[in-house]
């Protein structure tokens, strides 16, 4: 049998519940990351922030407004959603699969870029995010893939000049490559 040359990369959902004995418990579920095919746009409003505020989602990934947002907009996704989603600062996390015990196997990760998942970690941030949508109306939010790095044909290793540094400024960093830069200037001002 052949070995994989890479480790499948996982996410790690955590759960928490109280036992019997009031004793609270933490269970991480790892699931298995997926990299969508195409970008998603969802529209929040002020019923996804009202929803998240009565689930207590202040602070929390999975019941933040951007996650209910996203579970009442699964059919924008390209794949199927199950209702978990871990949305943080800057990547979401949507669960497709889960196992018998309902919890996560599989999910896809998205990019995205704006400051809700910050206004959900306050009652403050959440109470300002609720009237900006009342005032300014819906807001869209664009989930796109991420980037994936390690993709064959990225340059890389062994990859030709392009000439965007000349070889006096090779290697040259910050105030280097400033001075470096400016010394060059100056020298062809000369001549």
């Amino acid at each position: 049998m052949r070995k994989k040359k890479f480790a499948a990369v996982r996410h790690a959902f955590l759960y928490k519940w109280e036992d019997p004995s009031g004793k609270l418990r933490q269970i991480k579920a790892w699931a298995k990351v997926r990299h969508p095919t195409r970008a998603v746009t969802l529209t929040v409003k002020p019923e996804h922030v009202e929803r998240s505020m009565r689930l207590d989602g202040v602070g929390n990934t999975a019941n933040c407004s951007m996650a209910v947002c996203a579970v009442d907009s699964a059919s924008s996704f390209p794949h199927k959603v199950e209702g978990h989603i871990d949305w943080t600062y800057t990547r979401a996390f949507v669960v497709s699969k889960t196992n018998k015990d309902g919890l996560p196997t599989e999910c896809y990760v998205y990019d995205h870029w704006d400051e809700i998942a910050r206004l959900n970690d306050t009652q403050s941030g959440q109470q300002k995010l609720l009237k900006r949508l009342k005032e300014e109306g819906p807001r869209q939010i664009t989930l796109t893939p991420k980037r994936v790095r390690s993709k064959k044909g990225r340059p890389g290793k062994h990859r030709k000049p392009t000439g965007v540094r000349s070889p006096e400024l090779k290697g040259k960093r910050g105030g280097r490559l400033r001075y470096a830069t400016a010394h060059l200037a100056s020298q062809g001002a000369d001549t």
